[in-house]
């Protein structure tokens, strides 16, 4: 009696009596073998293509059942590795190819690797000068044709392109031949069939000769069960078939894993005590099921390993034998012992020992098998990608090498772009990235030349950055002493001005003679206070709560001071407009204080005053803008209302369009009358894209994409440099507004469920927004306004890219926190973000998930206390997060994690009172079900 079952290797010629179920496959593996040379056998991971070929296919040839054809068959098996044309002169060099033995053995493989590399005729010209029996025939085995696809990418292997291409050619040159009986056969995981359009003559020759792989049926597998223990000596119950093909119904591609359950299965129950007659549900439960087998299997391997050290050396061996960064679908990626040991900078007889312990017999989780003698040219590879999807330590380890690997090549890039003159060092948060990266990694000079052969320069250059860091952090401390010194001196000379303005004032309308000319200079000090406080745009990036207070203190003076003016009644027209311009100004400064209504009425009673100029004086453009001004942001003031739920206005979303209808009728009769003037031309484009945005909130879809293209029309020009830009110093950057529209026209375009498109917009304001930043980088509104666009971005495409989500949020994230301060704007940007972080990593890192959303929850509920509800839904807010701790919980009650089960639902049951009717009865079902079940616990059937 003995165990049938392989495990995570593939069957091998020598077991054909122990493979079942394939017999359909088989006949016709060989029907199409005989009218097509090149074979093509094509199949998901885990669908059994090995197998099927090494224990169904070549026992098959040897045993004549190919009509047609020579009953002889020399066949070489090989996988293209690193070096696929040497590794197919090693496969044909066996004794029993094309090889000879004795001293001609070492001699006869380079006369073999030289011929094949002759030309695209190699294959056939080593079959003949190999001079084999008449009436053989030779077949060439290509397992892991998808090797070669990685093998084509690699950048540290010189014309490994050409090398690549060179080599399909030896293979489609020998099989479209007739002269020799040469025979290709490629085994091809399904996913990669679209990278065979890279290689001349392959697509065609794969879809001439393509047999995919069908599902087995239930019939088919329970053979497949049922038959290799007939053949091993033991029996199985009924019961237990049926168990193990129920639970084999939804994954039917993954027949190694099926292997491993079954020889864990036999072994268990070969060693029972007392012996039982038959193999039955209780040894099947007892390895851990169909499920959770290979994890436990090898998670037992690995703690056999014994020390912390020796741990830490099987994990660097796993993370150099799978490869998810040059192919995110992860493939396998066999490594010699040798350069293990160097990777892992540890003996070589501790690298065997780790080895040895995976490839035991009754385990196979390494090759070679382990009758197999290890030497340092020894290949070890993993047994089956099913490896690297099951066991749970081995998928987070992969991850890991994956980022620790693009972190690298990012630094690789940087280093070649700082050499080459065209980039800078490192700065935070990219440093502390690499610094992290460098102190957990510990990388070594031979595990960096897998992706990019420049470590020593890529540390120097790390080091370089680090020195600088702490060069440019003393100066800017020195600096912040000096600016905080500067900032007293600015509030006590600005509060001098408002005296002096106020004093201009009244001077100015008690002498009439010199008014207009008094005038002006109170106007001119009191706006260039009011424009350091945001005059034109409402600002989201807070400061210091010193600086802000001081912000108000200004806010307030100014309205002292146009409130003065405003009630005054002059002839003159200058100052006339002058007082209409007051009450507009006023408009600005009660919107940026929070209150709607007297901003409202404000710029109503500045349109009165500016209609009477204009109609009086129709020459005048300025009223006509200014009536423009005030329109566009009376709709702004309704709109931010809204937005926030005030009770002080009761208008709508049509009292908005309203107004913005009435600024861009004056502002395009501006525009045509002077195209040139770049200031007119982006208030209109301004005032487009605001009513985009309300037309958007009324649905209004064809309204809002045309008010979007024609922001766009108006400002691309200037941007992108086909029209001359004036310098506007008192208007916002053309390209700010641009990156706006664009991002706008995104969200639009992404509700519709076109991502592509939306994608396309995104990347365009990010592009822009990180030319301002670069510009002005002590702009704090640019890179607030640059991390919104890429978390709007991560969030759309958390599900369709993650990989590129995940780098947009973490790019929001560090944007957010140099920014972030003791501001309630701020912190609830943190909030979103730290939220929709929490939920791209779920899946990836649970623990980092549970304590991103742990910490939004913390600062929301801290902002919550201050009651500064004006800026943002909090129940939309509660609602997200609470989103992310329902997901966590039944994460954890999937794990029987019932501990972080319990934490996530208290969170939730503190967040329901938060929420929205609506909201709430969209959490309490699932947040009930969990908790019952959390609570009762699992339930035996």
């Amino acid at each position: 009696m003995f165990n049938p079952f392989p495990g995570l290797r593939p069957f091998e010629a020598d077991e054909d009596h122990l493979f079942f179920g394939r017999e359909k496959e088989i006949d016709e593996l060989l029907r199409r073998l005989r009218l097509c040379h090149f074979l093509s056998i094509i199949g998901t991971s885990g669908s059994g293509k090995s197998s099927l070929v090494r224990s169904g296919l070549i026992p098959s040839l040897y045993g004549g059942f190919m009509v047609n054809t020579s009953p002889g068959w020399r066949v070489a098996i090989m996988r293209p590795g690193e070096d696929p044309v040497r590794n197919l002169a090693i496969a044909l060099n066996s004794p029993d190819v094309l090889g000879a033995t004795g001293e001609l053995e070492t001699t006869n493989i380079v006369l073999l690797e030289a011929t094949l590399q002759r030309g695209t005729r190699g294959l056939i010209e080593a079959v003949r000068q190999a001079r084999v029996l008449p009436k053989d025939n030779l077949l060439i085995v290509v397992d892991q044709f998808e090797e070669l696809f990685r093998f084509r990418r690699n950048s540290q292997v010189e014309n490994s392109g050409n090398a690549a291409r060179a080599f399909v050619k030896l293979l489609l040159e020998a099989a479209q031949q007739e002269e020799l009986p040469i025979f290709i056969v490629i085994t091809m995981r399904s996913d990669f069939i679209g990278d065979c359009m890279d290689f001349a003559g392959l697509p065609e020759a794969v879809n001439n000769g393509l047999y995919l792989v069908p599902r087995m049926t239930r019939y088919e597998l329970r053979s497949a069960i049922v038959g290799p223990v007939a053949v091993g000596g033991g029996t199985i119950t009924q019961r237990l078939v049926l168990r193990l093909l129920n639970d084999f119904v939804d994954d039917y591609d993954q027949l190694p894993i099926l292997q491993h359950a079954l020889m864990r299965t036999w072994d268990y129950w070969a060693k029972r005590l007392p012996p039982a007659d038959a193999i039955d549900i209780e040894d099947y439960e007892a390895i851990g099921t169909f499920r959770r087998a290979l994890s436990i299997h090898a998670e037992e391997a690995y703690e056999e390993t014994g020390s912390d050290d020796a741990k830490k050396l099987a994990e660097r061996l796993f993370k150099a034998l799978t490869d998810t960064f040059s192919d995110y679908r992860g493939i396998r990626r066999p490594t010699s012992v040798g350069d293990l040991t160097s990777i892992s900078e540890a003996p070589e007889a501790d690298v065997v020992r780790i080895i040895e312990i995976f490839r035991r017999p009754g385990r196979s989780f390494l090759m070679p098998a382990a009758d197999v003698p290890l030497r340092q040219e020894s290949i070890i590879d993993l047994s089956h990608e099913s490896l690297m999807r099951c066991w749970l330590r081995l998928v987070g380890w992969a991850e890991e090498e994956r980022v620790s690997a693009d972190i690298y090549s990012r630094l690789s890039d940087a280093t070649m772009w700082f050499g080459q003159g065209s980039a800078g060092l490192w700065r935070n948060p990219e440093l502390e990235v690499g610094q992290k990266w460098k102190l957990e990694n510990r990388p070594t000079a031979s595990w960096a030349k897998r992706y990019n052969s420049s470590f020593a320069q890529v540390i120097d250059f790390l080091d370089r950055s680090e020195e600088e860091r702490e060069r440019l952090s003393a100066e800017k401390k020195k600096e912040r002493q000096k600016q905080l010194r500067q900032t007293q001196w600015a509030a006590g000379i600005l509060g001098s001005l408002f005296l002096i303005s106020l004093f201009l004032v009244y001077f100015a309308l008690k002498q009439t003679r010199r008014a207009e000319t008094n005038l002006q200079l109170a106007k001119k000090a009191v706006d260039e206070s009011l424009s350091s406080v945001g005059r034109e745009q409402g600002r989201e990036a807070g400061d210091l709560p010193q600086v802000e207070q001081f912000r108000m203190e200004l806010l307030s003076k100014a309205q002292a001071f146009y409130t003065l003016f405003a009630i005054q009644n002059s002839t003159n027209r200058t100052l006339r407009g002058e007082e209409a311009r007051a009450h507009s100004r006023l408009g600005d400064i009660n919107r940026l204080m929070g209150r709607h209504e007297e901003a409202s009425l404000e710029y109503n009673e500045s349109i009165v005053r500016f209609e009477a100029l204009a109609k009086q004086y129709p020459s005048q453009s300025e009223f006509r803008q200014a009536l423009g001004y005030s329109h566009n942001w009376l709709g702004e003031t309704i709109r931010n209302a809204i937005d926030v739920k005030s009770g002080s206005l009761s208008n709508s979303p049509t009292d908005a369009e309203k107004e913005y209808s009435e600024a861009i009728r004056f502002q395009t009769e501006l525009h045509k009358q002077q195209p040139t003037n770049v200031l007119y031309q982006q208030e209109l484009a301004r005032t487009f894209y605001n009513r985009g945005i309300v037309r958007f909130r009324m649905h209004d879809e064809k309204g809002t994409n045309a008010d979007f293209n024609e922001a766009i029309q108006l400002l691309e020009p200037v941007v992108l440099g086909t029209q001359a830009a004036e310098d506007q110093t008192a208007n916002p950057d053309p390209a700010q507004d641009l990156a706006r529209v664009y991002n706008n026209v995104a969200i639009v375009v992404g509700t519709t469920g076109q991502t592509v498109e939306a994608k396309k917009f995104y990347e365009k304001a990010i592009s822009l927004a990180e030319q301002l930043v670069r510009k002005k980088p002590e702009n704090r509104e640019y890179k607030l306004e640059l991390a919104q666009y890429c978390n709007n971005e991560a969030r759309m495409l958390a599900d369709d890219e993650p990989l590129v989500a995940e780098a947009r949020s973490q790019q929001a994230l560090a944007l957010v926190e140099a920014l972030v301060e003791p501001t309630a704007s701020l912190s609830i940007k943190m909030v979103q973000v730290l939220q929709l972080r929490g939920q791209l990593l779920r899946a990836q890192d649970s623990n980092r998930a549970r304590l991103l959303t742990d910490r939004a929850f913390e600062l929301l509920k801290r902002e919550d206390a201050k009651t500064a509800h004006d800026f943002v839904s909090f129940s939309a807010l509660y609602m997200n997060i609470g989103a992310n701790y329902l997901e966590l919980a039944q994460d954890d009650l999937q794990r029987g994690d019932r501990a972080n089960g319990r934490a996530a639902l208290a969170n939730l049951t503190e967040i329901l009172p938060h929420l929205s009717s609506d909201d709430k009865q969209t959490l309490i079902e699932p947040y009930k079900t969990i908790k019952r079940k959390l609570v009762t616990g699992p339930t035996r059937h």
